[in-house]
């Protein structure tokens, strides 16, 4: 059993202590208490059509809402088990951005924005990714009448919106020459949802359902997404995680003497 103190949700779900990937724990009764048995590694698949994924608690869904008084506010709201369902659903002053399928998912109460940036061939399969079926029927029906931007606007999407990418690369990749090539920097749909808010004037954005963790496709995308957080920063919004996310997180380089009052 590993020997390292960990945080869990009501739902047994934490992040492992080394290396960050969401987990469930699994307890053993003892006499008096519960001991922790051992964790299994989450599935990006387990838990979401769960219905037993819970929402925020009370307490910190009043405290947010103070907190976002007087901001522009939105929600990117993505995939992971761990706080995907944790979402301002009920605050109607948030605009809530999904993407790709969670329109299946029972978790996902409302949207105000979808984001299908995928190549078409991926979005018109019978079978989309995560073993979802309806998923282009959807898209052309769109049953929540919102816009959902994509590369291109597409014809048989009636409600599309062509990503402005030059646009959001113009304004800001202006700085940035590899030689005297201009960069376009987007390794995942988080990437674009954060152009987009910024565009818009957004004064807070909070993240809900991104880890980003573990396996090779997420360490880039980890990259890209904590560049964006930083250019956003920059601007002054404001950046909300919940507890236990590992965007922005690492030990403190050099150890931790110069941390001690922070």
């Amino acid at each position: 059993m590993l020997n390292v103190p960990i945080r869990t949700d009501k739902q047994g779900l934490a992040n492992c202590p080394i290396c960050k990937h969401p987990v469930r724990v699994v307890q053993r009764a003892g006499r008096h208490v519960q001991h922790t048995d051992h964790y299994e590694h989450l599935k990006m698949t387990d838990g979401w059509d769960a219905k037993e994924l819970q929402p925020v608690d009370r307490f910190t869904a009043r405290k947010l809402k103070k907190l976002r008084k007087g901001k522009k506010t939105v929600a990117f709201v993505g995939m992971a088990p761990t706080s995907c369902s944790l979402a301002p659903f009920e605050d109607k002053d948030v605009e809530i951005w999904a993407m790709n399928e969670t329109h299946v998912w029972p978790w996902l109460k409302r949207a105000d924005r979808w984001f299908q940036i995928h190549h078409s061939d991926s979005w018109k399969r019978d079978m989309a990714k995560r073993k979802v079926t309806g998923h282009y029927d959807w898209l052309r029906e769109n049953p929540w009448d919102i816009p959902i931007y994509m590369q291109y606007w597409q014809e048989e999407v009636p409600k599309s919106v062509a990503y402005p990418l030059r646009e959001v690369c113009a304004k800001y990749f202006k700085n940035f020459r590899r030689g005297d090539a201009k960069i376009k920097y987007f390794t995942s749909t988080f990437a674009y949802m954060f152009g987009i808010a910024l565009l818009d004037g957004f004064d807070r954005i909070e993240l809900y359902g991104f880890e980003m963790a573990a396996t090779e496709e997420y360490i880039e995308q980890k990259g890209c997404g904590e560049f964006w957080i930083g250019l956003a920063m920059g601007q002054g919004v404001e950046i909300y995680v919940p507890p236990g996310n590992i965007l922005m997180w690492s030990s403190l380089y050099g150890g931790n003497e110069q941390g001690a009052g922070w």
